[in-house]
């Protein structure tokens, strides 16, 4: 498996319903959200008001990280889509890192990009042992954009099957978009 410190993007996964919002708004932070498909655990949302991250964009280093499993298991009739940013944008827009899952106990502030991407233990990231939970809170790092990323700064969009890459592609023409759409059922949990 690829080194993930390596890698070229970061990742939001949400609710297709959202889309349409994420299209015509961008992808806001919790706090300027009303009215969407919410699928993260309440009792972590509240939790996480500590380092106000409510107002910042969170990205994870991977796809197919705990969090995405999680959601998975606990909403199967809801269809996902996996939005990917470069981490170059966020490199030179200097969006915060949380190097571990932000109720890991250990962060208690923000960090800087470069400062963050240090932080990180990408040695134990890279194994995904995710019944360790040591590996499974360091697997849940965030990269956090603390403005609302607009669509056109999306570099693609996952999406698991066919019929959702219609809708995606359906959407992504309405609003004159030309990220790619990339069909591929690996980037989701249970694939």
């Amino acid at each position: 498996m690829a080194d993930i410190r390596t890698q070229h993007f970061l990742y939001h996964l949400t609710d297709i319903n959202n889309l349409n919002g994420i299209f015509s708004g961008g992808l806001k932070s919790r706090s300027l959200l009303h009215g969407f498909s919410d699928v993260a655990d309440p009792k972590i949302i509240a939790s996480r008001h500590d380092l106000k991250l409510e107002e910042y964009v969170p990205f994870h280093f991977f796809a197919r990280n705990p969090f995405d499993g999680r959601v998975h298991l606990d909403n199967p009739d809801k269809k996902f889509v996996l939005i990917a940013v470069r981490r170059s944008h966020a490199q030179a827009n200097n969006w915060r890192i949380i190097p571990r899952h932000p109720l890991s106990g250990v962060v208690t502030t923000l960090l800087d990009y470069e400062t963050g991407m240090n932080a990180i233990d990408w040695i134990t990231m890279n194994l995904r042992e995710y019944d360790n939970d040591e590996c499974r809170r360091i697997c849940m790092a965030e990269c956090l954009s603390p403005e609302t990323v607009p669509a056109r700064d999306f570099f693609s969009i996952y999406v698991p099957d066919a019929a959702t890459e219609n809708i995606v592609n359906t959407l992504k023409q309405r609003y004159g978009f030309t990220m790619h759409v990339n069909n591929n059922p690996h980037m989701f949990p249970g694939a």
